[in-house]
């Protein structure tokens, strides 16, 4: 009968007769799992571990108490610079474990190597240096972990702690990746608006799409970025819209519902847009618009959505 395989806790498999403990570090906490005082890892992929040390009976004590640990691996050793520039390039690991000084190349310039060419790879210090400053300075340096080689039993915590980095660093990747994909389908979308649609953030235009730029007598949607919003507005307006954008940051609603929510009551087909006045870049003619506005966020920074519509023409007609 086929066993059914351990259940996944991001990358590495549960065993159920393990019992489970959190383990603290400083900066936040870690899984690890515990049967007695050993961690036993269980993970659902063999991994490659490229180990930079010059004495190879360090390296089969590091494999035994990973193998204990009951981590899938492969080890490469490698002494020299050029040994560990041609492990990166050709066939990058998922785990680095370096000891800190070797005859001819040291830790801190290995770490320095791997953050250039692979920066995403953890990096773990086994050493048999206790010195606190040293293991200060790891850590100032990027190392992912450090770890003495009299306390290996500290290895197998230290390395899943590296897989869950790398299990959260893939998930931000994924989701900046999403959220990239979504503000580019928003802005091909509103390329495809009649009316004039501004983001504003900090009080400057971030986005603006060519029917903005035409309304607002812009050469290009270019020349409206970092523009401050106060200079399209027109002065004796601009009170108002600042106080409308300051309660649509605080309430989270839009600016203009308030003011139209009792004529609302009343008439249900009222659209709920308040009138502006902007001013044109080309000629300083001011423009008559009705002004809809929404909070959302914009590469990751609160920010309000505004759509004006050209009513000039209107509002002649009914003068």
């Amino acid at each position: 009968m086929a066993r059914r395989p351990y259940p996944l806790r991001g990358n590495v498999r549960v065993r159920p007769d393990i019992r489970y403990s959190p383990h603290f570090r400083g900066d936040g906490i870690a899984d690890t799992f515990e049967t007695g005082k050993r961690v036993v890892l269980v993970v659902n992929k063999e991994l490659r571990i490229l180990i930079l040390e010059d004495n190879a009976s360090d390296v089969v004590l590091i494999n035994r108490e990973l193998r204990q640990s009951g981590l899938a691996f492969r080890s490469i050793r490698v002494e020299t610079r050029e040994g560990f520039i041609r492990e990166l390039e050709e066939d990058p690991p998922d785990l680095i474990f370096s000891d800190h000084g070797l005859p001819t190349f040291n830790g801190f310039a290995a770490l320095a190597l791997a953050q250039q060419k692979c920066p995403e790879i953890p990096f773990i210090f086994v050493t048999g240096s206790a010195q606190e400053e040293m293991a200060v300075e790891t850590f100032k340096k990027g190392a992912t972990d450090f770890v003495l080689k009299g306390r290996l039993s500290n290895l197998a915590p230290a390395v899943q702690r590296a897989l869950q980095l790398v299990e959260e660093r893939a998930r931000r990747r994924e989701a900046e990746q999403a959220l990239q994909k979504s503000e580019e389908r928003y802005r091909q979308l509103v390329e495809l608006c009649p009316d004039a649609l501004l983001v504003q953030s900090d009080d400057h235009i971030v986005f603006a799409n060519t029917a903005a730029a035409r309304l607002l007598g812009a050469d290009s949607v270019e020349q409206l970025i970092g523009k401050p919003l106060k200079e399209i507005i027109r002065p004796d307006y601009w009170e108002m819209m600042q106080r409308r954008l300051r309660q649509l940051r605080e309430e989270g609603t839009t600016f203009f519902w308030k003011s139209a929510e009792s004529r609302m009551q009343r008439d249900a087909a009222v659209v709920p847009f308040i009138e502006e006045k902007f001013v044109r870049l080309d000629n300083n003619q001011v423009v008559d618009v009705e002004v809809a506005a929404a909070p959302l966020t914009f590469e990751n920074r609160p920010a309000v959505q505004i759509i004006a519509r050209d009513i000039t023409h209107r509002k002649r007609a009914a003068e």
